[in-house]
């Protein structure tokens, strides 16, 4: 599964960390993230965690503490341990009945609230939905648009590429033939409009079709690209009745969300004056006939994506991304 943000939870009670747990997921697919929660019940996991994070890469941008783990003396050395460890991720500290002390003890021990925070549990849902609004702002960094869109559909490319090579095996002979066909159709127009023949590749596939899935897959771009590999996937997962894609069309996929991927993943990217849009750009004269006009409703629907469009966007990749997990899942089983 793939994450936008992950939480570690430390939490004594089942329960609530499952019923908050749900809410907060909801909330956040509203906003077009998808989080990872952690569930820890055991503190010296934690600080393992969190000695990790220090260590070696940042896997996780928020921590919630139940502060009255073994009556509080947990909270206490949690927040003393946090002294020795640089983690640079937001942690909430909550509790029913001890705010007050949460915060003695943050000002004796960290001289600092800087990303600590502190909640009861009646405020902890608007304390933790704030927190993950806040971290989900980053996505809307300029330096991070296009990494998060291509890290998602790269996630996707993986299992399309995963499901090819684990499932031709599978298919009938009369299906390889067409998806045998598909590549060769495909090559033969490619040599017209290159105005050259690709001969060794044409002839194994006319003669011999796909006798070898992997060295296929290893076909360099031009000859098999990532569009015409999610079209046999499709044709694929419809030889084989694979439903992860009742719901939602693989050719809206294409036609969406691989068009924007495709759209800015080499373009030179800016923020336009009042920051409603995105703009790109190829070269340096696009960037100058494209030039940011002085208020944006004189902006033309070109070359451009606002806000809106970028929310519908991830919506779009976080919908689609469900239906490619599904399909990882079974894989692995």
């Amino acid at each position: 599964m793939r994450y936008d943000m992950r939480i570690l939870w430390v939490e004594d009670m089942p329960t609530f960390y499952e019923e908050t747990k749900e809410i907060l997921e909801m909330f956040a697919e509203d906003m077009g993230l998808v989080v990872g929660f952690r569930y820890v019940q055991n503190v010296s996991e934690l600080m393992e965690n969190m000695q990790n994070e220090e260590k070696g890469f940042k896997l996780y941008d928020i921590y919630f503490i139940d502060y009255t783990l073994s009556n509080g003396v947990v909270g206490d050395s949690v927040i003393k341990a946090l002294r020795k460890v640089d983690v640079d991720a937001d942690v909430l500290f909550y509790s029913s009945e001890h705010e007050k002390d949460i915060r003695s003890t943050i000002v004796d021990d960290l001289n600092s609230f800087q990303g600590v925070y502190i909640a009861n549990r009646d405020n902890f849902e608007e304390k933790s939905t704030f927190l993950i609004k806040k971290n989900g702002r980053r996505l809307l960094g300029l330096n991070s648009i296009r990494g998060v869109l291509m890290d998602q559909t790269s996630e996707n490319d993986f299992t399309v590429n995963s499901y090819i090579i684990r499932k031709f095996c599978q298919l009938k002979d009369k299906e390889k033939t067409v998806i045998s066909k598909m590549l060769i159709e495909y090559i033969t127009q490619k040599s017209k409009d290159l105005g050259q023949q690709i001969p060794e590749v044409l002839e194994h596939l006319e003669k011999d079709g796909i006798t070898n899935i992997k060295k296929t897959m290893g076909l360099s771009s031009y000859l098999f690209p990532v569009e015409l590999k999610y079209r046999v996937f499709q044709q694929m997962i419809k030889f084989l009745g694979d439903d992860s894609f009742n719901d939602y069309s693989l050719d809206t996929y294409l036609n969406e969300t691989v068009k924007e991927r495709n759209k800015l993943a080499h373009k030179k990217l800016e923020l336009c004056k009042t920051q409603q849009y995105i703009l790109y750009y190829d070269t340096i004269d696009q960037k100058e006939k494209r030039k940011c006009p002085n208020t944006c409703d004189n902006h033309t629907d070109e070359y451009k994506i606002s806000i809106q469009d970028w929310n519908r966007i991830r919506k779009n990749v976080i919908a689609f991304g469900k239906c490619f997990d599904n399909v990882q899942k079974k894989l692995e089983e």
